[in-house]
């Protein structure tokens, strides 16, 4: 069986932002996302050895949620001047890695992942990774797909059963659960 790997990029960066202490060039230019963007990935890659691999990103563009809900997200804090400076290279570095860089205007890199994991799922001989710090992502969970979820000092596969076992509902039930808890983020 063929295996694709697919990674949250603005989750990962995200993280490792915040997880690692502050990172520059000799010129003052800020890197530890970038830094701990590529140990992350390296890490999935050798573990892995994936036949596929892909890395989405949001982009600066509202997306349609935002168009069919004006609040959508309204609560969250723009990214930090620090983080921002290291995106356009984080992608670079991504893609010398050999991973396929996916972005869309008006949509979310959780919107691609998505997709690209039923692209996978639909071809029959695909089990699919997604590497990402985000739990609304553990709903794509399936026969075919798992999710890597990124936490301060591990990353811990969920498959249906652990999920079930956790949560106590199936994966794709997860938007209800959140729904009835509420969720602050979004």
């Amino acid at each position: 069986m063929k295996t694709m790997l697919l990674i949250d990029g603005n989750s990962i960066l995200n993280r490792a932002f915040y997880g690692i202490r502050s990172l520059t060039t000799k010129d003052g230019k800020p890197t530890n996302a970038i830094y701990g963007l590529i140990h992350v990935i390296s890490r999935e890659l050798q573990q892995l050895r994936p036949t596929y691999a892909a890395i989405a990103f949001d982009l600066r563009e509202p997306t349609f949620r935002r168009a069919l809900y004006e609040p959508y997200k309204a609560n969250r804090h723009g990214m930090p001047e620090e983080l921002h400076m290291q995106v356009e290279d984080a992608k670079c570095c991504a893609e010398l890695m050999g991973l396929h860089r996916l972005e869309r205007a008006g949509y979310e890199a959780d919107d691609l992942l998505g997709t690209v994991a039923a692209m996978g799922e639909n071809a029959g001989d695909i089990h699919t990774y997604i590497l990402s710090g985000d739990r609304d992502l553990l709903q794509l969970i399936s026969p075919s797909v798992t999710v890597l979820l990124a936490g301060n000092a591990d990353t811990v596969p969920y498959n249906r059963d652990m999920f079930f076992g956790k949560y106590g509902v199936e994966p794709a039930q997860l938007t209800e659960v959140k729904g009835l808890m509420g969720d602050a983020s979004d």
